[in-house]
């Protein structure tokens, strides 16, 4: 089996259906499905063996015994794959039909441990492409990473499974916030050749808004801490660790970021004391435009009149209304 695709299912009865026909579509044919039930309560059971018994393709379903969150279950999945590559694909996203095709086809030509994308923002046929950011070696994808200029999710990256299984490459059970940042810094710490292609083989379906509140709260944030602190240790034990000196700064202040983007002054007093040993370091990524460094920037200085006003005028007013 050439590629293993991972789908951690949980009550996804209603969006399963399109993840699935995007599985069905694709112009290459040899892989295997793995789904990983999460107890699922609804008709998502169901939906799965259907797709199992139908569609034509070689699939896996393994449950876990109790609700144990995403990082468990991919844990789970990745333990019965058995294609020499891995794929994730959320049970409320599609892929494009070539993109098994397309990046089996990357991994081969360039020997590559990892294959990375770009992605489509939305369903609709204007949805909006989103580049990520150019690197030709681990390196360069580690202080893109680091830097927030490139996105970590596990549906953007082909994985050699091998990579992940011989280097002991796992997600920390119960930590079901920032698992995939820790993962791929860990991966491409390990990597040898990687390839990113410019063309966007993934659909995001952003339907859903999660409020900073429950986004940002305690405990999402004990479990993004456990995840990057994982990932600091993989990085001080990798071959890059002087290269990397002060993007871990980096990595913390962008991690955060998103509690500045808000009118409310709890999320900004949270953003201050939260990582705080990172604030010293909010103007220092020059790979970040000068606006958000800016904005961090006043952050740490207290400025909450200013940090509002910034909100107001560009997320509310230039995105919201000139931009919408």
């Amino acid at each position: 089996m050439k590629i293993s695709v991972i789908i951690p299912v949980y009550n996804a009865e209603g969006c399963l259906p399109v993840a699935l026909e995007s599985l069905k579509s694709q112009t290459f044919r040899d892989f295997e499905v793995v789904f990983v039930d999460d107890c699922s309560t609804d008709g998502t059971p169901a939906v799965i063996e259907a797709f199992k018994n139908e569609s034509g393709l070689p699939c896996k379903i393994v449950r876990q015994d109790v609700n144990g969150g995403v990082a468990a279950a991919r844990n789970m999945g990745l333990e019965a794959a058995d294609g020499e590559y891995l794929a994730f694909l959320d049970a409320d996203d599609r892929m494009e039909p070539e993109s098994l095709t397309k990046a089996v086809e990357a991994a081969e030509r360039g020997d590559a441990d990892i294959v990375g994308w770009d992605w489509t923002l939305g369903f609709e046929k204007n949805g909006r492409y989103m580049r990520q950011a150019d690197y030709n070696t681990p390196l360069e994808a580690l202080k893109n990473l680091m830097g927030g200029t490139m996105r970590w999710n596990l549906w953007l990256f082909l994985v050699k499974r091998k990579l992940l299984i011989d280097n002991g490459i796992r997600f920390i059970k119960g930590a079901n916030m920032g698992e995939d940042m820790m993962v791929m810094i860990k991966a491409y710490t390990k990597a040898g050749k990687v390839v990113q292609l410019h063309e966007p083989l993934y659909r995001y379906n952003a339907i859903s808004q999660t409020s900073l509140s429950r986004q940002f709260s305690e405990e999402r944030r004990r479990e993004i801490s456990t995840n990057l602190e994982e990932a600091g240790k993989a990085v001080s034990a990798s071959r890059y660790s002087s290269e990397l000196e002060g993007y871990l700064d980096h990595l913390k202040l962008f991690l955060k970021l998103p509690l500045l983007i808000s009118a409310d002054k709890k999320d900004y007093l949270t953003w201050f004391s939260w990582l705080p040993e990172a604030n010293v370091a909010a103007m220092a990524n020059k790979s970040l435009p000068f606006r958000t460094r800016l904005l961090q920037g006043m952050a740490a200085r207290k400025l909450w009149g200013c940090v509002k006003m910034y909100y107001l005028c560009v997320y509310k007013f230039v995105y919201g209304i000139i931009f919408r």
